[in-house]
This record gives structure tokens, C-alpha cells and sequence, in this order.
């Protein structure tokens, strides 16, 4: 039954031929079909959708700037809290986790009363525990004002990508996850470079304060001009639709009219789309390749630099920062928009059938070049080479994660759109989980066997978790419609 019912819902999106049908410029029906209602987020004005996308990246962006802004300055905390280095780079995994796992509260809530509560709620958040991990006396000041950061800011970065599909159709979901995902990278890469130059001239508090500084401009912004973009589709949730002008219900004026309470069971949903292969396969790939293709460089950093090359604050910060920056950016240029050419060719040549596993056909870049990347960096390290080329394997690695980042968020999200939101927590929460867990081993492995050899072995758990995400190309499809849609509650 679940496999008719698939077929079903795939034959009502890709080839259905009524006039009322509404289409692309191609002439392929616009997934999902949007509503007669002005005030359904797939109608809005291309420019009311951009804002709010640079909100949201915005917020991403300079949440995670914020986590990683302390990193070049390391070895002076280190010395102010008298810790250790490993102990001292725990300041930014507890970030991480809290990030991660503060998703499974917000996202339940977020899908039931609305995301705009939440993201108020989160910035504020985020601001007020800023200024007081700059104010923090000790360790465990520090430790808990940066996990209670962490918890606020968890939020753009698991109930981005679900805002994005509130907005945007299929055909246009790559470019436009695509920009997200460069904010949910680059925010991290730009971080050191201001981050050592904040500590050079000013003191290591002020990582905590100007990050605090950048984001306190979005509380205002968001009061006035985030609208609601959580919108009702199924039938059982008509009732709570709102008509009215744009200006009625815009900015502050807009209220969110729930289809239904928040029940227990909100927060077991997303545990239930580990079940299904295309968010399982994905989700282990990525969470693994962030760990060690973005914040292993990131933990590791100040440690490498100082003791190889003598490196400041500041020159960390540099040879960190830029690779990892410039190779983001190139990522994106070959992934969003790549990957939406990619699905919508695949889908012209079949006669208008969308194969969703066409986007992971952009994948490919990311397969190589990010494990090739970990290598790299491990064998300068391990053979001290020039700087250039640990600066090199970073820039590699960075690129092929840009790419899989993308085409990950936006496979998962048009694999099970009304479930986007809890896909988003699954991605936070497990990247945070790799993350948080690799600080306690990386660098004490690559003491004990060798940078290189340990480095080789995380490059090849990448490569090991990325065949079941390469699978789904030829079974992703057929593993969908055995399975059915989730039974899960609609009402978005």
C-alpha cells in the first residue's frame, strides 16, 4: 500500500498534465504546487524571499562566526584559564554540541507555533550569552556561557534549510540552499582571520564582543521584517490559514494561528526519519565529513601552526581562514546551481519526470576532493612541509565539503518536504555530535601513530560513509516508494 501510495504522490508532482497545473519556465510542474493565497510564503515577491533569506543566512553566518572567532586565541586563553590546549578548544565543541542538540527543542516548537517566535527568541538568546562569555572570569564561567550560547544558536542552523523550502519551489531549492549552506560554512572559515586580528589588537573578550556587536543589528531587523513563512497545506489544516492584505500580516502584524497543540510526540518526529534510507545515508556522510573536513582543522589549528611554523594569533587565523573561506565559495559556484541544472536537464530528457537522486549526480566533485584534502593536510603535517601546502589540503577539503553540503541539504528536503524542519535537526544534531566527539581523539591519535597516517584513516571513513549516499543514486528511488511517505502529522 505504502508503495502505490508513492507512486501516486510521485505521478500527481511529475506528470500531471491538467490545465490548472501550474508550471516552470520549461514547462514542468512547479513542485510544490502553490496556493491561491498572496500570503503563501511560494507566492511572496521575489525580494520578500531574498530578505528573508539573508536574514536567515545572516543569523547563520554570524552565529557561526561567532563560535569559531575565539580559535587563533587558543594559547593566550589557555594561559589566562591555565588550561591545557585540548582542554582550552573545548570552548567551541561545547558550542557545537549545545547547537546541535538544542535543535530537538526548538524545531518541534518551531513546527507547531511558527518560526519567527523562534528565531526572536534565539537572537536575543544568542546576543545576551555573547556578552557574558566575554565578561566570564573562569573556565567554567566560560564553559557554561558558551554552552548556553550554543543552545540559542542552534536554531538557523537546523531550521535554515526548512525556511528555505517554505519559500522556494524544487527547481530552485540548489541555488538557494546553496547560499544558505555557504553561510552555514563560511560563517566558521571567516572566523579566525577576524578572530586573530580582534586578539593582535584587542584582547580575546572581544571575540565574544564584537561578535555580539554584528549580530545585535538583527534583533531589530527581524522584529519589523521577518514575516512567518510556516504555512499550512494539507486539508485537516485549512482552518488555520490567513487571508488580508500583505501589510496586515506582514512584519509585526503577522500572527501565527496554530492547526494544532504541541504534543510529546513532536519531539520523537525527527528520530523517526532515520528510518528511511535517503536521510540516514546522508546524514551519516555529512555529519562525518564536517567533523573532519571543517572543524578538525579548525580544534587542531592552533596547536599545528604554533609549533610548526611559529605562527600568532593573527597568522593562524590567516592560514586557517582563507583556504577555508576561498575554498567554500568556489564549492558553492559549482554546487547550487550545478545541481538544479543538473536535476532539471535529467527531468527534460525523461519527458518532465523528476528523479530526485539526479541532484546527487553533483556529489561527485565532493568524493574526491574533500578525503584528498584531509590527506594532504595530514602528510604536510606530519612531513613539515612549507605552510603552503597544509594551506592547500584545507583550501581542497573545503571545496569538496561546500559541494556535498549543498547538494545534501537540498536532496534530503525534496526527498521529504512537509519533514524538512526535522531533516534540519537530524543534519545539526549529528554534524554536532561527530564534531563535538572528534576533539577528544584527533589530536591524541595523531600523536600516538602519526598525523598522517591518522588523517588518512578519517579521510577513509569519509570515503567508506559516502558509498551508501552513492547507492541511493541507483535504489534511492525504489527505497522511497517501498517505503512510503512518513505517518507522520502534516499540517505544513
Amino acid at each position: 500500500m505504502a508503495t502505490v501510495d508513492a507512486e501516486k504522490q510521485d505521478n500527481a508532482e511529475s506528470n500531471v498534465d491538467t490545465l490548472h497545473i501550474k508550471r516552470d519556465k520549461h514547462g514542468l510542474p512547479l513542485i510544490p504546487q502553490p496556493t491561491e493565497d498572496p500570503l503563501d510564503p511560494l507566492n511572496w515577491k521575489a525580494w520578500i524571499k531574498v530578505l528573508v533569506l539573508f536574514e536567515v543566512s545572516a543569523f547563520t553566518l554570524l552565529t557561526l562566526l561567532s563560535a569559531s572567532m575565539i580559535t587563533p586565541s587558543f594559547q593566550v586563553l589557555s594561559r589566562y584559564l591555565h588550561t591545557d590546549l585540548p582542554q582550552t578548544a573545548y570552548i567551541t565543541s561545547i558550542f557545537i554540541l549545545f547547537g546541535g542538540c538544542s535543535a530537538v527543542l526548538w524545531n518541534p516548537i518551531a513546527n507547531v507555533y511558527g518560526r519567527r517566535p523562534v528565531y526572536l527568541v534565539s537572537i536575543i538568546g544568542c546576543v545576551a550569552f555573547l556578552v557574558a562569555s566575554g565578561a566570564a572570569r573562569s573556565y567554567s564561567e566560560l564553559m557554561a556561557f558558551r554552552a548556553l550560547n550554543g543552545f540559542f544558536s542552534g536554531v538557523p542552523l537546523s531550521l535554515g534549510s526548512a525556511t528555505v523550502c517554505d519559500m522556494f519551489f524544487e527547481h530552485e531549492r540548489g541555488r538557494y540552499l546553496g547560499i544558505y549552506t555557504l553561510s552555514l560554512i563560511t560563517g566558521g572559515h571567516l572566523a579566525p582571520v577576524i578572530g586573530g586580528y580582534i586578539e593582535k589588537d584587542l584582547t580575546w573578550r572581544w571575540c565574544f564582543y564584537i561578535s555580539a556587536m554584528l549580530l545585535s543589528p538583527l534583533v531589530p531587523l527581524c522584529i519589523f521584517t521577518l514575516p512567518e513563512t510556516l504555512y499550512p497545506r494539507n486539508s485537516g489544516a485549512k482552518g488555520s490559514r490567513q487571508t488580508g492584505s500583505w501589510k496586515q500580516n506582514f512584519m509585526l502584524h503577522r500572527t501565527f494561528h496554530r492547526a494544532r497543540s504541541l504534543h510529546p510526540t513532536d519531539f520523537l518526529r525527527p528520530w523517526q526519519m532515520l528510518r528511511y534510507p535517503s536521510v540516514l545515508f546522508p546524514t551519516l556522510y555529512y555529519s562525518a565529513s564536517f567533523a573532519y573536513g571543517s572543524i578538525m582543522f579548525v580544534i587542531t589549528s592552533a596547536s599545528f601552526f604554533s609549533q610548526l611554523y611559529h605562527f600568532k594569533p593573527y597568522q593562524t587565523g590567516l592560514l586557517l581562514g582563507i583556504p577555508l573561506t576561498v575554498g567554500s565559495i568556489l564549492g558553492e559556484v559549482l554546487a547550487g546551481g550545478f545541481s538544479d541544472w543538473i536535476s532539471e536537464r535529467r527531468a527534460l530528457q525523461r519527458g518532465g519526470k523528476r528523479i530526485l537522486e539526479d541532484r546527487l549526480l553533483a556529489l561527485a566533485p565532493a568524493i574526491v576532493l574533500l578525503p584528498l584534502g584531509i590527506i594532504l593536510e595530514g602528510v604536510c603535517i606530519q612531513h613539515s612541509t612549507h605552510w603552503s601546502g597544509v594551506g592547500m589540503g584545507i583550501g581542497i577539503a573545503s571545496f569538496g565539503l561546500q559541494v556535498q553540503t549543498t547538494v545534501v541539504y537540498a536532496y534530503t528536503a525534496e526527498c521529504y518536504k512537509e519533514q524538512a524542519a526535522d531533516i534540519g535537526l537530524l543534519l545539526s544534531l549529528w554534524r554536532a555530535v561527530f564534531s563535538f566527539s572528534m576533539g577528544f581523539y584527533a589530536l591524541r591519535l595523531g600523536d600516538k601513530i602519526g598525523f598522517q597516517d591518522a588523517w588518512i584513516a578519517f579521510a577513509f571513513i569519509i570515503v567508506a560513509l559516502s558509498a551508501p549516499a552513492v547507492a541511493l543514486l541507483f535504489v534511492g528511488e525504489k527505497w522511497r516508494h517501498k517505503l512510503g511517505p512518513p505517518h507522520l502529522v502534516r499540517d505544513f
